[in-house]
Formats: C-alpha cells, structure tokens, sequence
C-alpha cells in the first residue's frame, strides 16, 4: 500500500506541477493589452498554487508514529483532513459555485447551470461527510467512507476527461489533484475502519 501510495502522490504532484506550468507559461505570452486574458492565467496560477500547498500541507500530517499511540493519532488526522474536505466542499466548491454573480462565473468559464448545480450538491456532500466526523462508530460511517472514495474518484477522473477534451477551463482542473487525494484518503479510512 505504501508503494502505491508514493506512486498516487507522484501522480498528484505531476497533475499540479503541470496545471500550474500551463497556466503560468499562457499568463505569461498573454499580452498585456488583453488584460482580461491576463489576469484570469494569473487567477488560475493562483489557485492551482494554493491548492498544491493545501495538498502538501496534507501529506505533511502523515508522520509515523509508535503502536499504542496509533489508533489516537490516526483518529486525530482523520478528523483534521476530514475538516479539510468540509471546507473545501463548502467553499469554493459550494458557495463560490452557489453564489457568485453570473458576470464572475463568465470570467472563469464557468456560466452553465451545472456549476450551479454542482455547488449546491457540493453542499449536501458536506452534510453527508460531516456524519463519520461526528459519529464515526456508526456503522454508517463505513458506507459514507466508501462513498467519499468513489464519489471523489469519479469526479476527479471525469474533470479530468472533461479537461483534456476541453470542455472545462483550467480553474476547474485544478480541483482534480485534491478530489484524487480525498479518494485516496476515503479508501485508507474505509480500509482501516473495516479493520478496526
């Protein structure tokens, strides 16, 4: 698993280095006199920067640690990245995408109804992932962390398809590298609370 695991995070790292590449190398031959153009390569950069130094931030809680102190430890990370998950499901991916006027959705591309849509299901994805941060006991938590691993996968594979067919702009790509990360994370959870 720890093989894998070096592998899926490498893949990550690629996915960001490479998202940023792309946006920086377009801010910078855009020209000045196309300002709009300009400054949302500049956005993009930002946000894919940012989101790959919350991933590192991430990877960074994973320390090991001695045996009887293993269950606390990774209950307390459980909870930490869980709240991660939380936020980002809120905002942006929910009220950014809810809430945002029209004309700021049409600067980054993203003017159709379905981000409307997916903001709000961002939403009630937060609600459901909220339940094993509260009530990890329930046996119901076991079916919400398989869920939380292939609902992340297959939205991160699907924007990624999108992406590479182009029918999403780059800002939403660079939610791809995360949404590969809390699959992960769900299916280690899920691993290790059927063992448990």
């Amino acid at each position: 698993m720890n093989k894998l695991k070096r592998y899926f995070y490498f893949f990550i790292h690629l996915n960001f280095i490479t998202g940023f590449s792309y946006a920086l190398y377009h801010f910078l031959n855009t020209p000045r006199s196309v300002f709009l153009h300009r400054r949302l390569w500049a956005y993009e950069s930002w946000i894919i920067i940012s989101f790959y130094c919350l991933f590192i931030f991430l990877i960074l809680w994973e320390k090991e640690v001695r045996v009887k102190e293993v269950l606390k430890k990774r209950m307390k990370r459980f909870k930490q990245v869980l709240l991660v998950n939380l936020l980002l499901l809120i905002f942006p991916w929910g009220l950014f995408l809810l809430l945002s006027p029209q004309q700021l959705l049409n600067i980054f591309s993203l003017s159709s109804i379905y981000w409307r849509i997916l903001g709000f299901c961002s939403l009630i994805g937060a609600i459901v992932y909220y339940f094993p941060y509260h009530f990890y006991k329930k046996k119901l938590a076991f079916y919400i962390l398989a869920f939380g691993f292939i609902d992340n996968f297959l939205a991160g594979a699907m924007v990624f398809v999108l992406f590479v067919l182009k029918k999403i702009p780059l800002v939403a790509f660079s939610s791809v590298p995360l949404l590969f990360y809390f699959s992960f994370f769900f299916l280690e959870q899920a691993r290790d609370y059927k063992r448990d």
